[in-house]
């Protein structure tokens, strides 16, 4: 029988207590986004509580079951279908147009009986696949042009691009953001990034020309006013004081504050659980990329590595982004607050990420995968 190394055992210990540490974070924020689901959209008069706890039930049952096929999946599997999937669901963000519907001059979304499903989600999950991929194949080269950063950054562009023509300018930035912000983690060089950050911004100033929307927002973000969204959330947020006004007590969420069960659940849960239940939220995503850094500095395999990156990126990312939008620091924007939004597509993909997350960890600690192979190909 042979021996395992005591500092083996003992790497094996701490991948799974930071792992029992994120499974906890997470089913403490799905929890509170299931109180939440309930206080919002329970008090509406054609919903009811026992309706919206069934139907966010539903939810988090379809998400878990994506969790659970994410965490059990082979990891070779998942690299070596990373591409094609990154690419079919890329192509996907293009059936809005064809099968979608509009909302607010957008076509964000695809119905189907009484559902629907908002392709940017599956397209951002499958990026950071792609994008891992990709970084770990340059091994060594990922400095140079060629192989680290033209590759990587292909992929988001191409995602983008797709994105902005529904249009849905905010995901295809967070896009972009991602998937820099994994390839500087990577070892991309900054220098790299110039050229392109300056072409962003110029064309981020042409659409604010050419769109009112896009101005109307930024004028929006500059000099808020009162009686806008981010006003009455910020509102909400004010009127929560210390400990709240209580579980279903607010009364912002009565048609006051917009978009109260996504993209302003934040501002419901400051003014029914106050400063404590907003530092709970902080305190929560602030853990959860705390313990999956822990989770990355452990881990040897460079795809694997860039795997946890790029999803603890994509949560806490799509997390510092909502907040800061309901507390008046960025341009409003239809991004979910993770795990605690109503959203059924962003709750299955980011529970799916926590499911790879863990995955990608356990293939690692058991030293059965390697991108050894895939790095000398390039």
């Amino acid at each position: 029988m042979t021996a395992v190394a005591p500092s083996s055992r003992r790497d094996g210990r701490m991948h799974l207590r930071e792992l029992d540490w994120l499974m906890l974070v997470t089913v403490a924020l799905c929890c509170l986004g299931l109180v939440m689901a309930v206080s919002v959209r329970g008090a509406q008069v054609d919903m009811g509580p026992l309706r919206v706890l069934r139907e966010q039930g539903t939810k988090l049952l379809a998400a878990l079951a994506l969790f659970l096929f994410a965490a059990l999946v082979p990891m070779h599997l998942i690299r070596r279908f990373a591409i094609p999937t990154f690419l079919v669901a890329t192509a996907t963000c293009l059936l809005p147009r064809l099968l979608g519907h509009e909302v607010n001059g957008a076509f964000r979304w695809i119905k189907f009986g009484g559902m629907q499903f908002q392709p940017a989600e599956p397209a951002r999950f499958c990026l950071v696949l792609a994008a891992s991929w990709l970084l770990a194949r340059a091994g060594n080269g990922v400095k140079s042009f060629r192989n680290g950063f033209l590759p990587a950054m292909g992929c988001a562009v191409l995602l983008a691009a797709t994105l902005a023509a529904q249009p849905d300018n905010g995901n295809a930035l967070i896009a972009l953001m991602l998937a820099s912000l994994l390839a500087l983690v990577a070892g991309v060089r900054v220098l790299h990034f110039v050229p392109f950050a300056l072409a962003g911004i110029g064309l981020l100033a042409f659409a604010a020309t050419r769109h009112g929307y896009v101005r109307d927002r930024l004028e929006g973000f500059l000099a808020p006013r009162p009686d806008s969204q981010v006003g009455l959330g910020l509102i909400a947020v004010g009127s929560g004081g210390l400990t709240g006004r209580g579980i279903g007590q607010g009364w912002m969420k009565m048609g006051y504050v917009p978009e109260a069960h996504n993209d302003f659940v934040f501002a419901i849960v400051a003014e029914e659980l106050g400063y404590l239940g907003s530092l709970f939220v902080l305190g929560a995503f602030t853990m959860f990329g705390y313990v999956c850094y822990r989770i990355i500095k452990q881990m040897n395999d460079p795809f694997l590595r860039y795997v946890v990156c790029g999803y603890a990126l994509m949560v806490c990312m799509q997390a510092a982004v909502n907040l800061l939008v309901v507390s008046g620091w960025a341009p409003a924007k239809g991004i979910d607050l993770p795990f605690v939004s109503t959203g059924g597509t962003s709750l299955m993909f980011c529970l799916a990420a926590v499911g790879l997350i863990g995955n990608a960890a356990r293939a690692d600690r058991a030293g059965t995968f390697s991108t050894v192979g895939v790095a000398a190909v390039s």
